[in-house]
């Protein structure tokens, strides 16, 4: 692979010592420097030009303080006449904005260094993802703090989960803790029962899988829609074998979905809810179609007894 960088627009001066915190980096610091470097005319005077990139990068101006104040902190940048050492996120971090703040790397570290119990917190957390916390993690474990408002019970079960499916990347978190809160789950043994239930999805998800050799594939359409509905409806997973034994028996040795989510359906419908349930129907099902076999065996019988009697009969009435 070949990458050719156009520089037909001009090119974009940015300091080398900016590729260190990249990864480290939020969206909206990245976003403000890319947008100093785009406008260098600007920066001799930058007041009359910051409401304009408010506007266009949709931050306050405050945010956009801060996110200066981050690079200064870092070395990248200098802002005549910025105070790093103020804390403006923190100071008003109980106001709920529509998006979580960011703090500079002083920030973060003056904000572990006088609070106790959150420093005691990110021990235990970074001990959790097997790693040591910079300021970019404090970032990140002061905003699950201070704008989710989520304990430190809930902070903990949060990056375990995280840890446990191997996706212990901030970005995840972060993503998680939004959807949590907008899902009201909010305390800890809301989210305890939350993962629990993921668990046993997945469980059951995978026991499916193999059983009708899916393997790590993603799920069709049809496949996802009946697969998702037992999921949802709790459904046993030796029913599910049973229904599935039943439709390759029944649809000679192929698989078809619709058979087997019908036998399904009937069965929850009829409240059918354990294997032993299910075999026990299938027998009784079974002993009325013997006993109607039977029946019309026996009216075969007495019809074509009949039908020979009065053969007899009009033999006799000839002679």
């Amino acid at each position: 692979m070949k990458i050719e960088l156009k520089y037909t627009g001009g090119i974009l001066n940015l300091p080398l010592g900016l590729a260190e915190h990249i990864p480290y980096a939020t969206e909206e610091q990245l976003k403000v420097l890319l947008s100093l470097a785009c406008a260098p005319q600007h920066l001799g005077d930058f007041e009359p030009y910051l409401t304009t990139l408010t506007q266009r990068l949709s931050l306050s101006v405050n945010e956009i303080k801060d996110v200066l104040a981050f690079w200064m902190g870092k070395g990248v940048i200098y802002v005549e006449g910025l105070d790093v050492s103020e804390s403006e996120a923190i100071q008003n971090d109980n106001v709920m904005n529509n998006r979580a703040p960011t703090y500079t790397g002083k920030q973060a570290l003056a904000y572990v260094e006088s609070n106790k119990a959150f420093s005691s917190l990110c021990n235990e957390c970074s001990a959790i993802m097997g790693k040591s916390f910079t300021a970019h993690d404090y970032n990140n474990m002061m905003q699950l703090k201070s704008y989710y408002k989520f304990s430190d019970e809930f902070v903990l079960l949060l990056i375990a989960h995280c840890v446990e499916i191997d996706k212990a990347s901030w970005a995840y978190i972060r993503k998680t803790a939004s959807n949590l809160y907008d899902e009201g789950i909010n305390s800890y043994s809301k989210l305890e029962e939350h993962f629990a239930a993921r668990r046993n999805k997945r469980s059951l998800e995978y026991k499916i899988r193999r059983l009708l050799g899916i393997g790590e594939r993603e799920f069709t359409k049809s496949e996802k829609n009946v697969i998702e509905k037992w999921i949802g409806l709790k459904t046993d997973f030796d029913l599910i074998s049973k229904a599935y034994d039943i439709t390759i028996e029944k649809c000679q040795g192929k698989l078809s979905y619709a058979y087997m989510a019908k036998i399904l359906e009937n069965w929850h419908i009829s409240g059918i809810k354990t294997l032993e349930d299910a075999e026990k129907s299938l027998e009784e099902y079974k002993g009325k179609q013997r006993l109607q076999m039977s029946s019309f065996d026996t009216d075969d019988f007495f019809e074509a007894a009949l039908k020979r009697s009065n053969e007899k009969m009009l033999e006799r009435k000839k002679k």
